[in-house]
């Protein structure tokens, strides 16, 4: 028996274990997709009366290579290269929300608004399905569908705690406002593909040095939900540099704002139990406080903060040393002191 035989005996036998976990249903809910299934004409098809949509999504939304980045190409190949995982649950849990595998558009057209109804027209397909299914899209959960689960990705709970949803302002209404068109904007904005998005929603203030103590506050100006809003795999993080008069860096703080779990148990890649919450709620300002080290004192000419937002798989817990992807600054400041 070869080394990679024994391995597979020894997880097959653990695999009850994981099953009786109470994980099995929940799997089985998770491999089912969030949208209709069956002969997708894709974009293109769409495109030819919905130009300018069909280009917002192309070249805006994170939609548009839900099932090609090479994030989520990754982590499916984690997946399908675990033993168990891919026994338990396969790819199908990634397809499941990321759009069907077999036209490789990721979130498309049809994965929110519905396949063309067969041997009809498509202005029939609009007057009996797509039209009157515009009122199912504005719905409060109609994204959560696939953007909520339980404890690691939480931007609808988030929603329903916020000023936004008090005042009845949904996820459409922020993510899909358009002030330049009859029509939603289909570009959604992300961070990755937008960093620029959140120029106005972070801040830093209220600084003060009372040496060694070292005060400030952050701020999440966001109506709707909490930052990072994704899941264990996103990281905002804070540096501050602290130089000298010739601009020498004398000592640094790096701040990081996430969730971490535990990981499933025996299988491990995957989040199970939440142990840490340190994101920034809907429109909090959380003070912070950082005791310099001695060697520095009178010597600081110069402070430099920045904010900005690392993916880290969800087994690296938070790693930012593993991160595969670093944004440009959020936000860069500095104050002469």
């Amino acid at each position: 028996m070869n080394k990679k035989t024994g391995v597979h005996l020894i997880l097959l036998a653990i695999f009850p274990v994981v099953i009786s976990c109470g994980m099995y249903q929940e799997v089985q809910e998770m491999k089912k997709p969030r949208y209709e299934v069956g002969e997708h004409k894709g974009v293109k098809f769409c495109a030819e009366c919905h130009e300018d949509i069909y280009n917002q999504w192309l070249t805006k939304s994170r939609h548009s290579v839900a099932t090609t980045n090479k994030s989520f190409i990754e982590f499916r190949d984690k997946i399908t290269d675990n033993f168990v995982l891919n026994a338990l649950m396969g790819e199908a849990m990634c397809y499941a929300c990321h759009g069907s595998k077999k036209v490789n558009e990721g979130i498309n057209c049809e994965t929110c608004h519905g396949l063309v109804i067969t041997n009809t027209s498509i202005e029939e397909t609009h007057e009996r399905k797509y039209t009157p299914g515009r009122e199912n899209l504005k719905k409060k959960n109609f994204c959560a569908r696939c953007h909520e689960l339980p404890d690691a990705m939480t931007p609808y709970s988030d929603w329903l705690e916020s000023e936004a949803a008090t005042k009845g302002i949904t996820c459409q209404e922020c993510h899909m406002e358009s002030q330049e068109s009859s029509f939603r904007y289909h570009g959604f904005d992300s961070a990755v593909r937008d960093i620029g998005i959140y120029s106005d929603d972070l801040s830093i203030k209220d600084i003060e040095l009372d040496f060694p103590l070292f005060r400030l506050k952050i701020e999440n100006r966001i109506k709707g939900h909490a930052i990072p809003a994704g899941g264990p795999s996103r990281v905002l993080v804070l540096e501050i540099l602290f130089l000298d008069i010739k601009e020498k860096e004398l000592y640094k703080v790096v701040q990081t704002f996430q969730k971490k779990f535990e990981l499933i148990p025996l299988v491990g890649l995957l989040p199970d139990k939440l142990i840490e919450n340190t994101t920034i709620k809907s429109g909090e300002i959380r003070p912070l406080n950082f005791t310099l080290p001695s060697y520095i004192k009178g010597k600081i000419n110069k402070v430099v903060f920045s904010l900005r937002f690392y993916e880290v798989s969800d087994e690296y817990q938070g790693d930012i040393e593993k991160a595969h992807w670093i944004s440009k600054p959020i936000l860069k400041e500095e104050i002469i002191l």
